[in-house]
């Protein structure tokens, strides 16, 4: 069995992983039932594997295997990635933001905003050199080219997804819940191809951050969500971590991809919901845990967020 084919064996994953095999051609993984979402796996070829990932978790586990000689291609459509360079810094990929490279996560798979959509391409450059791909043979694709071209090599590659790849990506999306292999392997090839043909950009305009500063950006998380009826100001915040608000501001911003302000507003607006659906509390009591004094301003955020006031959205809203 090839290094590849082991990143998804279930066995080689932490409880609550499991792998079902929909058919012929597709297995899906699941986290936990499918309450934290799905990678949908189709092995087009020996060394060759598609990935269509709809993770709803801030943390998905990586396969206990051993290091192997593996290309993987992320292209994020929607939500964010955090991705751990060798070097210690932290970067994150959002919606039109591709990674390319033979580096792999090291403890687990993080999405900060707790969503993430995305394709990915995995190669297994050992078996791919033992046992070619006549897809690729034929379209001229030459993938240690490529890893020299985008000098990915020894670290990944980020940079925005050329606009030519974002069609094709697109098209490869549609097919998330079909079974047409044919079009998927076209796809895949169309895409390798494409990147191959993109000129390297040596300084992608994407920020990085140290450990340090994507641990404030979530602590400072933690601190909002842990009581929602509190109003932390960004001063107040910043000075508890001993940091400028300006960058308080910047760090948060770069790891859940939101304005602090703009944020909070909507992770208040998501726990109103749910207090809405779940329980029989008035609205005043909902807008006070959720940190509006006062409830008519409570009521017109809400309206904007969900697009009706929030009685007629417990009456629309199922239970529970």
């Amino acid at each position: 069995m090839s290094h590849l084919m082991q990143l998804f064996e279930a066995v080689r994953f932490p409880g609550g992983v499991e792998v079902h095999t929909d058919g012929i051609n597709s297995a899906t993984m699941t986290l936990d039932g499918n309450e934290y979402g799905s990678l949908r796996l189709f092995p087009l070829a020996p060394g060759v594997v598609l990935s269509f990932n709809r993770i709803y978790t801030q943390v998905w586990p990586l396969a206990q295997t051993e290091a192997a000689n593996i290309l993987l291609l992320n292209f994020c459509l929607n939500g964010r990635c955090e991705v751990n360079l060798d070097n210690g810094q932290f970067a994150f990929l959002s919606q039109g933001i591709m990674a390319l490279g033979t580096q792999q996560a090291k403890e687990a798979y993080r999405y900060p905003s707790g969503i993430y959509e995305g394709v990915e391409l995995f190669l297994d450059l050992d078996t791919l050199a033992q046992k070619p791909y006549c897809m690729f043979q034929e379209a001229g694709i030459d993938l240690s080219a490529l890893i020299r071209h985008l000098q990915a090599a020894q670290k990944l590659y980020l940079a925005q997804t050329p606009t030519a790849t974002q069609g094709i990506l697109s098209e490869l999306w549609e097919l998330r819940d079909t079974e047409d292999v044919g079009m998927m392997k076209l796809g895949s090839a169309r895409l390798l191809l494409e990147l191959g043909r993109q000129p390297y950009v040596p300084h992608p305009r994407i920020r990085y951050f140290t450990l340090s500063q994507v641990a404030i950006a979530k602590e400072v998380c933690s601190i909002l969500l842990s009581d929602l009826s509190h109003n932390h100001t960004a001063q107040e915040l910043a000075e508890r971590f001993q940091i400028g608000e300006t960058s308080l501001k910047n760090y948060f911003r770069g790891v859940f991809g939101e304005n602090l302000s703009v944020w909070l507003r909507e992770a208040r607006m998501r726990r109103a919901a749910e207090l809405l659906r779940g329980t029989d509390l008035r609205v005043a009591e909902i807008a006070a845990q959720v940190g509006y004094e006062n409830q008519s301003k409570f009521a017109a955020v809400f309206a904007r967020q969900f697009g009706c006031p929030p009685l007629e959205y417990r009456r629309r809203a199922p239970r529970g």
